[in-house]
């Protein structure tokens, strides 16, 4: 009722086109409107239904068919024969790394460390110190007998020649400069200054003016138009289709409403109730009397079976250390 008001608020003003036009669109809105919204009530009623009855239940089921078949036993599995096996097989490989690296410093490094003090690096000190006083007497014969004449060139010939060569460029830029000013720099200027500006600012008023006068036509024979249509007949004629759909689908709501609760009453009779007895008297009984004569004897066979290989492989590991690396203090302490 409240949508309705709205809908009813916001058509007042509207002409007598839009009022002659309101009541077949609301018909022919109801006519579309109504089944779609059928459908979708019953859909969701459908599956709202089959997330409550069918698909739980099963989905708990599977999870605890997965916990008790797969979970359990894996752990079970990981925890009392993977993990025992596995430290022992780690244990055996750290001793056999420990040894392989006594041996490796043994018969590798304290050679080779041996070798580089009392062989290599003397060695290498000699070799060193004969190049150094090598590379100290070319350095001096170099000096001699090239950088000094080198630098005597340099300080008294080429400078001073090169300092004359750039005063001379110097004179002939400046001198340049000055033509390029007199001969092309001022034309261009006065050429800019005198034709093409003014020339500019003409064509500039005359594009001004003729974009003013193309948006005025603009203005007056496609915008005042074109808003017009929109104010005085599209919208007026969407806001009434608009409040036919709105309300078409508040009396499909209505009715769709009143159909699901006949449904779910019937669903409820025929389905719901006969379910529940079933499950109540006849279900959940067999589940007790199965947990209770099948289920719990298995679960202490498996268990006693699990504590006896438990043992087992305790004793087994046992024999395999005392086998491999002799008696250790607890099994002394045994005797």
């Amino acid at each position: 009722m409240h949508q309705r008001g709205k809908h009813e608020v916001a058509s007042e003003g509207d002409g007598c086109l839009i009022a002659a036009i309101r009541l077949p669109l609301r018909i022919i809105a109801l006519v579309i409107v109504l089944p779609v919204r059928l459908l979708w009530d019953a859909l969701a009623a459908v599956g709202r239904a089959l997330e409550r009855y069918v698909l739980a239940p099963f989905g708990r089921g599977l999870a605890w068919l997965g916990r008790w078949l797969v979970v359990v036993p894996v752990v079970a599995l990981w925890r009392y024969v993977l993990a025992p096996v596995g430290r022992g097989i780690g244990w055996a490989l750290r001793m056999l790394g420990l040894g392989m690296l006594w041996l490796g410093r043994v018969l590798f490094v304290l050679p080779v460390v041996a070798l580089w003090r009392y062989v290599l690096a003397p060695l290498g000190r000699g070799i060193a110190w004969t190049l150094r006083m090598v590379g100290a007497g070319l350095g001096w014969l170099v000096r001699v007998l090239i950088v000094v004449p080198v630098l005597a060139l340099f300080g008294y010939v080429l400078a001073p020649l090169g300092r004359g060569i750039a005063w001379a460029l110097r004179m002939l830029g400046v001198g340049l400069g000055w033509l390029g000013r007199v001969l092309v720099v001022v034309p261009l200027v006065a050429l800019y200054r005198y034709v093409l500006a003014p020339v500019g600012r003409a064509f500039a008023w005359a594009l001004g003016a003729l974009g003013a006068g193309l948006a005025w036509l603009g203005r007056w024979l496609v915008v005042v138009p074109v808003v017009a249509l929109w104010r005085y007949v599209l919208v007026p004629v969407g806001r009434a289709v608009a409040a036919a759909l709105g309300w078409a689908w508040d009396v499909a709501g209505y009715v769709s409403r009143a159909i699901g609760r006949a449904l779910k009453w019937l669903f409820r009779v025929l389905v719901g109730a006969p379910v529940a007895w079933a499950w109540r008297n006849v279900l959940h009984p067999v589940g007790r009397f199965v947990r209770r004569e099948l289920w719990w004897p298995v679960k202490r066979v498996l268990g006693e079976v699990w504590r006896a290989s438990r043992d087992a492989m305790r004793s087994a590991r046992a024999d395999v250390r005392r086998a491999l690396f002799g008696a250790g203090p607890e099994d002394r302490t045994r005797r």
